[in-house]
């Protein structure tokens, strides 16, 4: 201990006498540790740590090739099963929370009365509702509030239990609320309140739970005790198969299989996790990058302390208590940029927790740091200290104290032989362009994410998202006409229409298409599925759609008309083989036709990545939709449209409530932020090599330099040109850029299958970005070596060689 003690002092010693180096290794590694740290905190939240359940383990979800099953199937699969001690149903919901005489809206998971008990969490307050109070429709009027909604909506009142509430304009019991923390199995959504499933008639107004065909739930379930996934499987295969030969119509083909719960199973957890290694792989490099810096500079400065390792050496100092010494600065400079980086990726992991997007959708990540995420900070931090600590090594076995006695400086020889300095900078040039490459590549794909065709313009469009159920209206027809005749009200707008959702929004619906001339309309007979939207007339010209043929919806086009329809360029085509439809009839039941009347463009509808996809529009007055949506087309700014929209509805039923009311583009943040958030992760990541490679650089350039000033003043005083001296001075490092820069390009090439994970389109081979990825770094060059080159171009031969 008294040996450490003395080398800790020692080492602080050292450190205040060369506060240039320890500031510039600090700061070298809060960056590069922070980064690592945030990365892992992210990933520690949402894929390593366990959903807040007993044995999370043996929890998972039960999907067919899509995510969601029908109700009916739901039942199959928890009667049949030989493997699941529970198999629960799951149903995300708008709802009208009235607490105080005015409905709010929120978010809630319908749920089976097995729900809480298959998960096994335990109230806060009161209870949860059983299997036994969930077997009638709109049977029992219960509900469970969610710890976060007791404590804002019922200021944490703890008699809350036995309160009467109404839900949708219809009295609810309050059973109890849900422990802190608790959302269910899905990490980003978080509920208020969770409602028995066969309530739903009542919460959405009209009753689906008997159709086998309604694929509109998510099915949970938990493993019976040494039970194992791939017996499971086995036992859902055979479960398919029953239900696809039982029920052809509705399930011919099912397919069900377990997926790790969180993120809607495989649909967004495959992609999720290839992302965050991806970002992982790189924050990786990054950090690698910084000790091949670090481990370059602390060569450097070994190098200047060779006399006094020499004189150590020769008055009895073992060449392993010198290492030991040299071992515990690095250590001291990594645990103090260690402890500063674990609080930065607090501070950004907080933030991150409380950041929202600009979306009616209860989307949250939490993401707050733990014992892990430090314990990872302090890891990594000695891990650090150790690498680049541990890089001189070599230079103090081949320390010869009567040779550097002797010397009186290090010779141009010597400086000119390639050595580990030079090997690590090239390394971390390499990686720097590497990461830059990863910030170009996300760049492109970013931009082709904003400018690829929607088949829609946001731009100018303000949205108010509501649902008239909620407010009690039955028929919401006229509801609707008053609130569209109210919007029309608002001076300066180009116009307003209605629709029942918006394409790349939440609330997405299908319907199955059948070829012209079929009879039987069963599941194996269907051409295909399409997406579907109900539209009032105006809704091409206000969303900004090209109607390619025929015409648009009129208001003559309601519930007294024949059915009528206008469906996109792949809908056409892929029904009819050509887009010339317009006239044409194709059946949607056995007594019934829609007649197609216009043909628009095609776009995207339910991710920006999707293929073609078909989709149909319906005249709202045809089908009575209460899912409302008001787009309102102007030039005005959004913050003098979004309170004039408010105030017409207000105008028409002020107890209205409104999910949403914002403009197109924030609407659509939710769909683009997968493209943002790689290109500001893989952009701080690139900003973080540049700034490695120009301490780098500028380190190994000013260093070069400074040890050859006697030589270059020599080389000034013979009548060297200022091209020959700055040759004499930077050419290694020159070299070394460019040697680094094309490795790092083809490396750049080769991870492009890791960039695909992270950015959408990704190639490294895009020739935009390999000028700019050139371009960047021949401009990080210039600037670490300004000071430097000028530095050697200044020399003054007589005062050198005075001096030396």
């Amino acid at each position: 201990m008294d040996a450490f003690l003395q080398d800790l002092r020692y080492a602080l010693r050292q450190l205040r006498r060369s506060p240039g180096f320890a500031l510039t290794a600090v700061l070298t590694l809060t960056m590069a540790i922070g980064a690592n740290v945030v990365v892992f905190g992210v990933v520690n939240a949402l894929v390593l740590h366990s959903l807040p359940v007993p044995e999370a383990n043996r929890v998972y979800s039960i999907q067919p090739k899509g995510v969601a099953i029908s109700y009916p199937n739901y039942v199959d699969i928890r009667d049949r099963n030989k493997t699941f001690s529970g198999v629960s149903v799951v149903r995300i919901a708008r709802i009208g929370l009235d607490v105080s005489g005015s409905a709010r809206p929120v978010w809630g998971y319908e749920v089976s009365g097995n729900y809480f008990e298959m998960l096994g969490v335990k109230p806060v307050l009161g209870r949860f509702f059983a299997p036994a109070e969930d077997t009638k429709i709109n049977g029992e009027p219960y509900v469970v509030l969610s710890y976060n909604c007791w404590k804002t909506q019922f200021g944490g009142d703890p008699g809350v239990a036995g309160r009467t509430v109404r839900v949708n304009k219809h009295p609810y019991v309050v059973l109890g609320v849900a422990p802190k923390g608790f959302n269910g199995t899905e990490r980003f959504i978080w509920p208020e309140v969770w409602v028995p499933i066969h309530n739903e008639p009542q919460i959405e107004g009209y009753n689906w739970i008997n159709y086998r065909g309604a694929y509109n739930a998510w099915v949970v379930a938990r493993l019976k005790p040494g039970v194992t996934p791939q017996q499971a499987n086995a036992d859902l295969s055979n479960i398919a198969g029953q239900l696809s030969n039982q029920y052809p119509d509705a399930d011919k083909g099912l397919d069900l299989h377990l997926a790790q719960p969180g993120f809607l199973g495989d649909m967004l957890g495959g992609p999720l996790h290839g992302f965050l290694l991806g970002v992982m792989l790189l924050a990786g490099l990054v950090l690698l990058a910084a000790c091949a810096n670090l481990g370059g500079l602390f060569a450097a400065h070994v190098s200047d302390r060779a006399r006094e390792i020499g004189i150590r050496i020769a008055i009895g100092s073992s060449r392993r208590r010198i290492l030991r010494q040299l071992v515990t600065e690095t250590a001291c400079l990594s645990l103090l940029g260690g402890v500063i980086s674990a609080c930065l990726a607090a501070g950004l992991l907080h933030a991150l927790t409380m950041w929202r997007p600009q979306t009616d959708f209860p989307v949250q990540l939490l993401v707050e740091p733990d014992g892990f995420v430090y314990m990872f900070a302090a890891l990594l931090s000695l891990a650090t200290g150790l690498l680049f600590g541990i890089i001189p090594a070599r230079q103090i076995w081949d320390t010869d104290p009567n040779q550097v006695l002797k010397a009186s400086g290090t010779s141009g020889a010597a400086l000119r032989r390639f050595s580990l300095r030079d090997i690590l900078l090239a390394v971390q040039i390499a990686l720097c362009c590497l990461l830059v490459t990863a910030s170009f590549v996300a760049l492109r794909g970013l931009q082709r994410t904003l400018n690829m065709p929607l088949g829609i313009r946001p731009e100018g469009v303000t949205v108010a998202s509501m649902d008239t159920h909620l407010a009690g209206y039955e028929h919401s027809g006229e509801i609707q006409k008053r609130l569209l005749d109210a919007v029309r009200q608002i001076p300066g707008i180009e116009g307003a229409t209605l629709s029942n959702s918006m394409p790349l929004g939440v609330n997405q619906s299908e319907t199955s298409v059948y070829p012209p001339g079929t009879t039987s309309f069963t599941a194996s007979n269907q051409a295909f599925t399409a997406n579907y939207y109900e539209v009032s007339p105006g809704y091409f010209a206000v969303a900004g759609t090209r109607l390619l043929a025929g015409r648009d919806f009129t208001d003559h086009d309601d519930e007294k008309s024949p059915g009528v329809a206008i469906v996109n360029e792949t809908f056409a085509k892929r029904l009819f083989g050509t887009v010339d439809v317009v006239g044409k009839p194709y059946p949607d039941g056995p007594d019934h036709k829609f007649l197609i009347v216009g043909v628009v463009e095609s776009g995207k509808y339910g991710t920006l990545t999707e293929d073609r996809a078909p989709v149909v529009y319906w005249p709202i007055a045809q089908r009575g939709n209460s899912d409302t949506v008001l787009l309102v087309r102007s030039h005005r700014s959004s913050a003098e449209m979004i309170p004039a929209v408010r105030n017409a509805i207000a105008s028409v039923d002020p107890a209205l409530p409104i999910f949403s009311l914002t403009t197109w583009t924030d609407v659509l943040s939710l769909v683009t932020f997968p493209a943002r958030a790689a290109t500001i992760a893989l952009g701080v990541l690139g900003a973080l090599a540049m700034m490695l490679a120009v301490t780098g650089i500028f380190g190994m350039a000013s260093y070069t330099v400074s040890k050859r000033m006697r030589e270059l003043g020599i080389r000034v005083a013979l009548g060297a040109q200022n091209k020959h001296v700055l040759r004499a001075a930077l050419g290694r490092v020159v070299l070394l850029l460019g040697i680094g820069s094309v490795a790092g390009l083809v490396l750049g090439a080769a991870a492009s299958r890791v960039l695909a994970s992270i950015v959408y389109q990704a190639s490294a081979a895009d020739p935009w970005v390999i000028v700019a990825v050139a371009v960047t770094m021949g401009l990080i060059g210039l600037a670490s070596a300004a000071i430097p080159a000028g530095r050697a171009l200044s020399a003054e031969p007589a005062r050198l060689l005075h001096d030396e």
